[in-house]
């Protein structure tokens, strides 16, 4: 009940909606619960054994106004509905976007993707459920049951007696198969999350399922997880038909036994023929109230899993936090330090250990080493979407810690080795994340600053070309070539390169270190590479080693030094030289 409560937050803003619903619906069920006593009570019982014709048309012409006025209440609660249902999800799931946004990047290596995707859609739907269907529907027919109640107990004591016991022994088979179905549904749900977010990974991979040839064990292994989750869900389903069953057993009965013991009572003059028509007739209306909200707690259940799993989200603390009153104004230079820097993923796996450096605003330097030797977890705590666990990170002499994430991230920019690219035109993948609007004019000045004008000419529609799902028509040379033209419209005090040339051939290789020197003149630039020819013109260069720094100097101060930096290049050197030999034999 309190993540319930917790939820019910977000149909605060249309209180004014509810309560028009929860009146209008009220006055529904008045004018259904009437209606039958007019219909036969009044017209059989009292105008009809009197002839009296005036009166019956009269009687007649109030129902046709009150079912006109029934339809009406129809239209109307029908449409507030829809506009509820449709703003409270919006609400509901740009809230938990604008949550999910705010997390830590640990929280998203943690989880897989297809079970995010699934709490913003399948759960905040099902709270959208609950928040306006099953709460109308369940105050709806809470509110019909006692005014059928106390209609049938006040035209017949006695007939309404066999008639509400049967409704409360209803009550009790559903309270105890409610009870049953609530931890089967939550695991069913949790096992179906796993399933999308395994169909998802499979759906992105599927190249690689073709190249090995793994299409018969995919399907296993999918069929194996359905059968799960089918298993799971049968028992569901069958403490749900048992509870259909009895519902629609006893929705059969109620009206047999009012029509059985009310024809006795006839007999011996304790109801007359009219009464015992609007009873049955209430007996039919008695058992949809409680059928309904059978069905509304069947599905209350359905959405209070769904709460639950949402509330999960939102309870989630990011893990990097902004300091109360964060520096939100000020002009970042590029000056950056790092005093004394422990830092470590998961519990007894250190990245970095007493990582110190200075650079200096406007220079130019380079971190290079291994594959995993700490250089890219450099730039995630320089954007701190990590925090460090020992020392400190300065920017401007201010730690890192005071200034806010938006000014921090708004002054650094970063190309990475692979770009990512939203299914969009060119023109607005290129001006994603420009810190203000900007002009076509001001794009193809940047578009010819990172070496794109060529491309973008050639292009049909130019500007307005139409991007592909990841970017699939463009090269990868083209795309960090746009990563690039994102990060001059963005036009920060720092620029990160990480990795930005590994993934491409020699001739792209040449053109991205052209573009990139370009961009370099100016900010501060941090450039993290694998390929040491990328760095050989840096003011310093940053040697790392099993999350250590082990050397720092210019390319030549290195190499005569003869160290690690040394073998690296000379290994480098060795690759190199044996690719172009393997070229040459391919000529001949």
């Amino acid at each position: 009940m309190k993540d319930i409560w917790y939820i019910f937050k977000f149909i605060k803003p249309y209180k004014t909606s509810i309560f028009a619903l929860l009146l209008f619906l009220l006055f529904y069920n008045v004018i259904s619960t009437v209606l039958p006593y007019m219909t036969f009570t009044v017209i059989i019982d009292d105008f009809l054994p009197n002839h009296d014709f005036k009166s019956i048309n009269f009687m007649i012409a109030m129902i046709f106004l009150l079912v006109m006025i029934l339809a009406f209440i129809d239209f109307l609660v029908g449409y507030i509905m829809t506009y509820m249902g449709a703003m409270v999800s919006f609400d509901i799931r740009n809230y938990l976007l604008r949550h999910l946004q705010s997390l830590s990047l640990k929280f998203y290596s943690d989880r897989n993707s297809g079970e995010i995707l699934e709490r913003l859609n399948m759960d905040v739907a099902a709270i959208q459920g609950i928040l306006t269907n099953e709460l109308v529907s369940f105050v709806t027919n809470i509110s019909k049951f006692l005014f059928l109640t106390v209609a049938i107990f006040i035209i017949n004591p006695v007939l309404a007696t066999p008639l509400f016991i049967m409704i409360v022994i209803q009550s009790i088979v559903v309270f105890f198969a409610i009870k049953q179905m609530h931890k089967d549904i939550i695991l069913t749900r949790e096992k179906e999350s796993k399933l999308i977010g395994y169909l998802q990974e499979r759906v992105t991979l599927v190249k690689v399922i073709q190249v090995f040839v793994r299409k018969k064990y995919e399907e296993t292994i999918h069929g194996f997880k359905s059968d799960k989750i089918i298993d799971q869900a049968m028992k569901v389903a069958s403490v749900r038909s048992q509870l259909r069953a009895v519902t629609m057993l006893l929705r059969n009965m109620t009206p047999l036994v009012v029509l059985w013991v009310g024809s006795y009572l006839i007999t011996i003059d304790k109801l007359s023929i009219g009464a015992l028509i609007t009873m049955w007739m209430y007996s039919i209306q008695y058992i949809w109230p409680v059928f309904r909200m059978v069905m509304s707690l069947n599905r209350f259940q359905e959405s209070v899993v769904g709460i639950q799993r949402v509330k999960a989200y939102l309870d989630e603390k990011p893990e990097v936090k902004e300091i109360d009153n964060p520096i939100k104004k000020a002009k970042i230079t590029g000056d950056i330090k790092f005093e004394n820097v422990d830092f470590y993923y998961e519990d007894n796996k250190q990245i970095l250990f007493d990582i110190n450096f200075h650079i200096k605003s406007g220079e130019t330097v380079a971190f290079v080493g291994e594959s995993g030797s700490g250089k890219s977890t450099i730039t995630n705590l320089i954007f701190r979407f990590y925090d460090p666990v020992n020392g400190e990170i300065l920017i401007d002499n201010k730690p890192l810690k005071n200034y806010s994430l938006r000014l921090l991230r708004k002054n650094i920019g970063v190309v990475f080795q692979e770009t990512d690219m939203f299914v969009a035109t060119l023109r607005d993948n290129l001006a994603y994340g420009a810190t203000r609007k900007v002009t076509d004019d001001e794009i193809m000045e940047a578009v010819k600053m990172s070496l794109l004008d060529d491309l973008v000419a050639k292009l049909p529609d130019g500007l307005d070309t139409k991007v592909e799902e990841k970017g699939k028509n463009f090269s990868g040379g083209e795309k960090q070539r746009i990563s690039i033209c994102r990060l001059i419209l963005r036009n920060p005090n720092i620029v990160i390169f990480d990795e930005a040339t590994s993934a491409l051939d020699s001739k792209a290789e040449s053109m991205i270190q052209d573009t990139m020197s370009r961009v370099m003149q100016g900010p501060t630039s941090i450039i993290i590479a694998h390929r040491l020819s990328t760095v050989i013109d840096a003011d310093r260069i940053f040697v790392f080693k099993d999350g250590r720094i082990i050397e720092v100097g210019t390319h030549k101060e290195l190499i005569d030094k003869g160290n690690e930096y040394k073998r690296l290049w000379d290994e480098q050197l060795k690759v190199h030289n044996h690719h172009e030999e393997d070229e040459e034999e391919n000529i001949q």
